[in-house]
């Protein structure tokens, strides 16, 4: 059988190979850098390291089944070898799927085609959460002493990957003691390195680091590091949920129908009755004003101030739920969705940079880079702070992959030199993108944040 281009070696060195599929059970569809890779192995000698005689690595590995060529030298064979071949499927450091069975080969006669099965690595993702942050839903509080700031902290975790965060002001601190900062959103473990990222309505996320299986909730840079030594960073778990009533400014789709109000959030995706009281008629008036007479009862996107909370349900017998009270209309948007930027056709700002070099992001020496990924195709453009960048990028649900950028050779102070050379190191590594109301998180691939953009202005 003669061999893909990228295996050929050098003639006369290759005498055999062994072909085969690898196939997985779960249905699936696999990240876009993920890689697969096929191994000869002997593994006669027990209590020792198997010897490797072929490999093959398809990069990307697609979508499975795999069908793999291993080249081997028939030199490489003796009697007394016992031979294997494994195969696993990788992204980047991460193990997704491996054999985990013995599949002997070149047992004498011709080798037929080998079929291996490959098996999910890891916790699924339930029992992954559980282990990581125990049962939900659950808060967590902690008074936080960082960076000249001292602030009371709670955190609530729904298991539906809903949160509420409250940031309270302490003595001592800036603004004045007892002042409150609500947030809501969703959350997420990230895949590899397994910390907590909470998305909400601020200019960047949350980022959280599990301990003891959920007994408590470790603060983190948005770079993923550590706080600097000399303050608590902790929350720890409470006894019970203890969930806060947030009061803060939402967005959210509102739909008015047989006497019954509601709202689902752009914030959380959650929906929620909207108790008749507060500011509720001017919304309710704004609302039935701008409804087309064709569409009653159609969704309409409001804004306004109000208060999540408890309120007894409308049905007989049903405990409380979560209600929106509208403490204050702000306005009524026909014909508008929830708002969002998108990843391509919007020109990004560099704000900040993590590359290695230093404890915290940081920003560009100069004029900030840009990147823009286009809307019709894999083409990427911008800056890097001094020379015109452009490439392409392959993008498949959150994974992201850049081509080598090629770059115009204008020469600029030694500092913006430097950046963005560096700038251009990081792109290189970033694997998965993500975007929290306003910015763009490019990270690696255990999920360190890399870079971080807002909409250019």
């Amino acid at each position: 059988m003669p061999l893909p281009p990228h295996l050929a070696l050098t003639a006369g060195l290759l005498a055999s190979s062994i072909t085969g599929t690898a196939s997985i059970r779960e249905r699936i569809a696999l990240p876009a850098d993920a890689v697969f890779e096929a191994v000869l192995i002997d593994i006669a000698i027990a209590d020792a390291p198997a010897r490797e005689l072929g490999r093959v690595r398809l990069e990307p590995a697609g979508q499975p089944p795999f069908r793999f060529t291993i080249p081997y030298r028939d030199s490489d064979l003796s009697t007394r070898g016992r031979y294997a071949v494994r195969a696993t499927v990788r992204q980047g450091e991460r193990l997704l799927f491996t054999t985990d069975t013995i599949t002997s080969v070149l047992q004498g006669g011709p080798q037929p085609p080998v079929r291996l099965q490959l098996v999910q690595v890891g916790a699924r993702p339930a029992a992954n959460r559980q282990a990581l942050l125990g049962g939900l839903p659950a808060s967590w509080r902690g008074d936080l002493s960082t960076g000249g700031s001292n602030q009371r902290w709670q955190v609530d975790l729904a298991a539906d990957g809903t949160f509420q965060l409250r940031q309270s002001s302490l003595p001592g601190s800036k603004p004045a003691a007892g002042r409150n900062h609500d947030d809501i959103g969703r959350w997420r473990l990230e895949p590899g390195s397994q910390r907590l990222v909470l998305q909400g309505g601020r200019e960047a996320p949350v980022v959280l680091q599990p301990l003891d299986q959920g007994a408590a909730l470790r603060k983190l840079g948005l770079d993923g590091r550590p706080l600097p030594a000399g303050g608590n960073d902790r929350l720890q778990r409470l006894p019970a949920p203890q969930p806060i009533d947030p009061r803060l400014h939402l967005i959210g789709q509102f739909r008015y129908m047989a006497d019954a109000a509601s709202i689902r959030l752009c914030a959380t995706g959650a929906q929620l009755p909207v108790a008749m009281e507060g500011d509720y008629l001017a919304l309710e008036r704004a609302y039935l004003a701008a409804q087309p007479a064709a569409a009653p009862g159609k969704p309409m996107l409001v804004n306004l101030e109000g208060l999540i909370t408890s309120r007894p349900a409308a049905e007989p017998g049903r405990g409380p739920v979560r209600t929106l009270v509208v403490e204050r209309f702000v306005g009524v948007h026909p014909g508008q969705t929830c708002p969002r930027p998108e990843l391509r056709g919007q020109r990004w700002q560099l704000q900040a940079l993590q590359d290695g070099e230093g404890p915290n992001l940081s920003a560009a020496p100069g004029r900030p880079p840009e990147l823009l990924l286009a809307a019709d195709s894999d083409r990427v453009s911008g800056s890097g702070g001094c020379n015109r960048l452009v490439g392409s990028a392959r993008i498949a649900g959150e994974t992201i992959r850049f081509s080598t950028l090629a770059s115009t050779q204008m020469a600029c102070p030694a500092e913006v030199m430097a950046f963005e050379r560096r700038y251009s190191d990081a792109l290189a590594r970033v694997r998965r993108w993500s975007i929290d109301k306003r910015s763009l998180l490019l990270q690696d691939g255990r999920g360190r944040t890399l870079l971080l953009f807002q909409p250019a202005t």
